[in-house]
């Protein structure tokens, strides 16, 4: 009981017993009160209103920031589809890089010209094969019309062997004719023809000669008309 009354006396104390601690958490709890109350007046308005308006602005900075989230979610599925898109865009340029090139390394556009090459060659060659079948069906066609021809040319009466033989019997008669011309009598035609040659010479000559005094005597009558025109001027001058 001592023990315990003696640890009363602090208690009891007026400056730090519990009467004072009482006196100072008054003291404090006005103040608080005091500054709580400030808090809630400050800034013209409640501070429940304050609080409401933060928690309105926390809520539309969320809502804000799930549609950023949104946006960037969609942002990053678009980015992941485009890099998607890409590795497909390089694969399907590898896999048509691989179609376009053959084992030997040649690209589609190499063989398509290829081709085009081939198919002018084709065509060429299929004209010329045209054409040389249009000349062989020619010759056959010429060779048929010359066996055709060639029918008549066998004939026993009208044939080339009768022709022959007629043509003989005239070159033969032709001969005999021709002989008798160059021997007629006892002359040779070859000496006839040069007494003919001898004769026109002899004639031109003769000619030749005439056309000379002819020439001669037209050069007189020019010079015999010429003094009669002197005459006649100087006849007329003096009458």
């Amino acid at each position: 009981m001592a023990k315990s009354h003696a640890e009363l006396v602090p208690l009891r104390s007026t400056d730090a017993g519990v009467d004072a601690l009482i006196g100072e958490l008054g003291l404090s709890h006005d103040r608080l009160a005091k500054s709580i109350d400030e808090l809630e007046t400050g800034g013209g308005a409640p501070l429940g209103s304050r609080v409401e308006t933060l928690s309105k602005n926390k809520i539309d900075i969320e809502q804000r920031l799930a549609r950023i989230d949104d946006s960037f979610n969609i942002l990053k599925a678009i980015r992941l589809d485009f890099e998607e898109l890409g590795q497909r865009q390089a694969q399907l340029e590898r896999s048509l890089a691989e179609v376009e090139t053959d084992t030997d390394g040649k690209s589609l556009a190499d063989r398509q010209n290829a081709l085009n090459d081939f198919v002018l060659q084709s065509r060429q060659r299929i004209s010329a094969l045209q054409e040389t079948l249009a000349t062989l069906s020619a010759f056959k066609a010429e060779l048929s019309k010359s066996q055709a021809d060639l029918v008549p040319l066998k004939a026993p009466v009208f044939g080339i062997e009768a022709m022959i033989a007629e043509v003989g019997t005239t070159r033969d008669l032709l001969a005999k004719t021709v002989g008798e011309i160059e021997a007629n009598g006892d002359v040779t035609l070859a000496s006839r023809v040069d007494a003919l040659t001898k004769s026109k010479r002899e004639a031109e000559d003769r000619l030749a000669r005439i056309f000379d005094n002819f020439n001669a005597l037209d050069a007189l009558r020019k010079d015999i008309g010429g003094v009669f025109s002197t005459i006649r001027n100087s006849l007329n001058r003096i009458g």
